[in-house]
């Protein structure tokens, strides 16, 4: 029998050898090994760790292409591009590439499977078919008037000029206000559900929103461990279990809403299905109750699938949205000549606050406010690091280089917009970069806005393009339009919130820039805006 200090030794020097090998095989052995990158970052993935760790990993990753060039090897099997052409390769619809585990890690247990949380294709491709049944062009024409609803109550509320100075209001946290009207939106839209968490005064529900920022702060770091193949290997083996006992209450009073919010309108659609009501709006878990397996036309979406696919809805619909407003605002209240060119445009359009709803004068019309909204989703993407995909086995070819089987290559979205060969002025809000003119003074071909648009996939494209699209943009159009056609907005006098300072470090010191944490989707806060009536 081996005695213990013995057995210390065999331990610690086997896993020395371990350590010793591994690091030769990253560093001159891996199919990676030619990749430059920060030493560490090429024998292992706590860096790429320790910065999911501190919600800076997008900056951190856009600091090593300043530093090593347009690809870096960010972790011993993972290859980041910052190039519109290796989107292009990784994304397409003819891509020889899948999701990486990184999303299998996401899932609470087996069951909580949805079409944006799984590595698996088929998987993906039959949940993704069904969900396209809930955002035809009808369903999202049939929800403008649901959303200017709100909207319209919402700017009831931001122009309450209650402990306002003169003719301004007092301060409104944009990002609070935002997350509460949009979390309202989309829980009327998805569950038929009033909410009411814009309105003033205590209310329960107002702790779900912010929920979501927890459970993708708390999950975000898991999956960039570098103990990833394991612990997915231990998930089904007794670590779901063991994690039902550690995630923070927060996260458990959210998967409680959802589930509480699925079984109620489950027992609503039986009771339509029997005949004793018969609603005449359909909202988005309509469609996925309805839906049918088209292999067997039983019910493709069973109670944990509804579940799934709840908690999807609400996180990408709510937050993403969210985010992107918070971030025009601030924006805009920082660079005057794009805001007072929006609000002409917005108020030179609609003669009426009545006529900013579902249709061409809106999104097609109002170049400015479309542009408005591109540039800030460059500026300010709603999922700031990258999309991992891992090859598949045949290999496939990036910006004129092979790589194969198993290894995981992805574009940072944060950097990419701040690519400054693509963009030229990458770091400067200037709108009229997507907008196509002939005018000698700001002379911008057609040629020139495809290009810059190979570069803009923050709906992605191929198999994962978001079908919540359409939607999203049209929520965005409505609120910046409907909320500027009413009122006048500024900055609040001697505020700073959400903006760039030099104690922050490199690639976040400008002022004039809106500052995200990334969690898998970006974390926020601010600006400080005042308002007061046209």
């Amino acid at each position: 029998m081996l005695e213990m200090s013995t057995f210390i030794v065999l331990a610690v020097g086997s896993l020395f050898s371990y350590i010793l090998v591994t690091t030769i095989y990253n560093l001159f052995f891996h199919p990676l090994a030619h990749i430059p990158g920060p030493f560490l970052c090429r024998i292992s993935a706590f860096p790429s760790f320790y910065h999911a760790v501190k919600r800076d990993r997008h900056v951190w990753l856009w600091q090593q292409f300043q530093l090593y060039g347009g690809k870096v090897r960010a972790a011993p099997n993972l290859v980041v591009f910052n190039s519109p052409n290796a989107y292009n390769s990784i994304f397409s619809h003819k891509a020889n590439v899948k999701r990486s585990k990184f999303y299998d890690a996401w899932s609470r247990n087996s069951d909580d499977v949805n079409a944006l949380m799984t590595s698996d294709i088929e998987i993906h491709a039959r949940k993704r078919r069904l969900l396209n049944l809930a955002f035809t062009d009808h369903s999202v024409k049939a929800a403008g008037p649901f959303i200017a609803m709100h909207i319209d109550r919402w700017n009831e509320l931001l122009l309450d000029s209650e402990g306002g100075i003169d003719e301004w209001s007092c301060p409104r946290d944009v990002s609070t206000w935002t997350m509460y009207l949009v979390f309202d939106i989309l829980m009327d839209l998805c569950f038929g559900a009033v909410m009411n968490t814009k309105e003033p005064g205590e209310n329960p529900f107002q702790k779900i929103p912010q929920a979501f920022d927890d459970f993708v702060s708390y999950n975000y770091p898991i999956t960039k461990t570098p103990f990833l193949e394991l612990l997915i290997w231990l998930k089904p083996r007794g670590l779901d279990n063991l994690l039902e006992y550690v995630i923070p209450p927060t996260i458990k009073d959210h998967y409680a809403f959802v589930e509480d919010m699925v079984t109620k309108r489950l027992k609503e659609q039986r009771i339509d299905e029997m005949g004793k009501t018969r609603k005449e709006r359909k909202d988005m878990l309509h469609f996925l109750c309805s839906a049918k397996d088209p292999d067997t036309d039983e019910p493709a979406f069973g109670f944990k699938d509804l579940l799934a696919e709840a908690n999807l809805l609400i996180m990408a619909g709510s937050d993403t949205t969210s985010i992107t407003i918070s971030s025009l605002f601030f924006y805009l209240t920082h660079n005057q000549r794009a805001y007072l060119k929006l609000v002409k445009e917005i108020r030179d359009v609609f003669p009426e606050v009545e006529d900013i709803v579902y249709g061409p004068k809106l999104l097609k019309d109002c170049k400015y406010l479309r542009a408005c909204i591109d540039e800030t989703l460059r500026l300010s993407p709603a999922g700031p690091s990258e999309l991992p995909r891992e090859v598949l086995p045949g290999g496939t070819t990036i910006d004129g280089e092979h790589y194969p089987a198993g290894v995981i290559v992805g574009t940072p979205n944060w950097a990419m917009g701040r690519n400054e060969e693509h963009y030229g002025d990458a770091y400067t809000f200037r709108p009229e970069r997507w907008i196509v003119s002939d005018e000698l003074e700001s002379l911008n071909l057609d040629e020139d806005v495809r290009k810059l648009r190979r570069g803009l996939h923050t709906f992605l494209k191929g198999p994962g393009f978001c079908v919540g699209q359409k939607l999203a943009m049209l929520q965005m159009s409505m609120v910046i339009a409907r909320t500027l056609w009413r009122m006048d907005v500024r900055l609040a006098p001697g505020t700073d919130i959400g903006a760039g300072d030099s104690k922050l470090g490199w690639g976040l010191r400008d002022p004039r820039q809106y500052v995200l944490g990334d969690a898998y989707i970006a974390l926020h806060q601010g600006p400080l805006v005042q308002v007061r009536p046209r």
